[in-house]
């Protein structure tokens, strides 16, 4: 095991490391991410993660020899908003690195700005399209080719439904992309789709919609759209009389707190990909209470996502012997290979063109929590 695997290792485990000299330097992070809007249900348990991670990493010396301070903003899930932050953070606040902004419309706008500006932009889109826009951009989550194939595979497999009704968002690429892959998969075992519905993010009435559903009576229904909307589409599918058997599927998105709250009884049984099980491992149990002892409530697979990223960051810092500049936080992020994290399956990397390698698990809603399926 490397140093820096074994400096996040023992950060995971909460234990106590003794802290090197003082840092000649302190290593700025500019934390770009939606606490309110549309993708505030990533960005609250992300921030939560993030603050948690980084209290427990500077208490236990896994920053090595640095220090490191996070300034927090609110982009309010405006893409706008997204470069506006992230340009005055890199160029007035000379921040050493973007973490952010979430979704993959944010990205695929801020992305061009980080690479002209050269600050690295650590960031938790879906989509595998913004690693291409240039060196400095990472992403925390697998891209939807990896993560979303076990769930259409275990539909396919094990489930067998003849058909599928798909409803997606069309105003972001990333959603779409977890659609196609989804689609893809489940059709490659013989499931017919019978509809590839679009719908746009703020929507809110869905009467028409539940009763196409219903009239087209399908044995499978996958719904990636932003959580609320998801409980929003299948609270009044099951009003309009969609057959209680029918296997209900979604993206991470149905695995948060707010789609069980807004779903109620009708999101029971609702299958989903995660990246986070907190049944999974020592580390992961320790954190769940951690988590729960300090905010009130278990945590999802956003707020191990937050967590982990600053394990992949201070893994990185902490490789890092003298001053940490863009430059070589960025080289020491794409040779990052083997953290342990909370998330898929324990252990994180960056593969080539700095696609990251966690792995993922199905997982179902089940009396108002989450259980694991395969």
């Amino acid at each position: 095991m490397t140093k820096v695997s074994r400096l996040t290792m023992r950060a995971l485990l909460g234990a106590t490391l003794l802290a090197g000299p003082a840092a000649a330097d302190e290593v700025n992070i500019a934390a770009i991410l939606s606490t309110t809007g549309t993708y505030a249900f990533v960005g609250v348990p992300l921030v939560n993660g993030i603050r948690m991670a980084d209290e427990e990493l500077a208490a236990a010396g896994g920053y090595g020899d640095h220090t490191v301070a996070i300034q927090y903003d609110d982009n309010r899930s405006d893409r706008q908003e997204a470069i506006s932050l992230l340009t005055r953070r890199a160029n007035v606040d000379q921040s050493d690195l973007i973490l952010g902004p979430i979704a993959s419309s944010e990205a695929m706008a801020t992305g061009p700005v980080a690479v002209q500006l050269q600050v690295p932009m650590f960031t938790v889109a879906m989509t595998s399209e913004v690693l291409p826009l240039g060196e400095w951009i990472f992403k925390s989550t697998e891209t939807a080719v990896t993560y979303m194939p076990p769930l259409a595979n275990y539909i396919g497999e094990t489930l067998h439904p003849a058909n599928c009704y798909l409803v997606s968002i069309l105003d972001n690429p990333g959603y779409i992309i977890q659609k196609d892959v989804f689609r893809d998969t489940l059709a490659s075992h013989g499931v017919e789709i019978i509809a590839d519905e679009g719908i746009l993010a703020s929507d809110t009435d869905f009467t028409a919609l539940s009763t196409k559903i219903v009239d087209a009576d399908p044995e499978c229904l996958f719904v990636t759209t932003p959580p609320e909307q998801a409980a929003n589409i299948i609270l009044q599918a099951r009003q309009a009389g969609l057959d209680p058997d029918t296997i209900i599927a979604g993206d991470t998105g149905l695995g948060s707190s707010q789609f069980i709250n807004a779903a109620g009884s009708a999101g029971e049984g609702t299958l989903f990909v995660s990246i986070f099980s907190e049944d999974y491992s020592d580390a992961t149990r320790a954190f769940a209470e951690r988590y729960q002892a300090r905010y009130g409530i278990p945590p999802d697979h956003w707020a191990a996502t937050g967590y982990s990223m600053m394990s992949i960051i201070a893994a990185a810092i902490s490789s890092i012997e003298g001053e940490v500049t863009r430059e070589t936080l960025r080289e020491a992020m794409t040779q990052t290979h083997d953290v342990p994290v909370l998330m898929g399956t324990g252990s994180m990397t960056f593969g080539e063109g700095r696609v990251p390698v966690h792995g993922s698990v199905v997982m179902r809603v089940r009396d108002g929590g989450w259980e694991v399926v395969q």
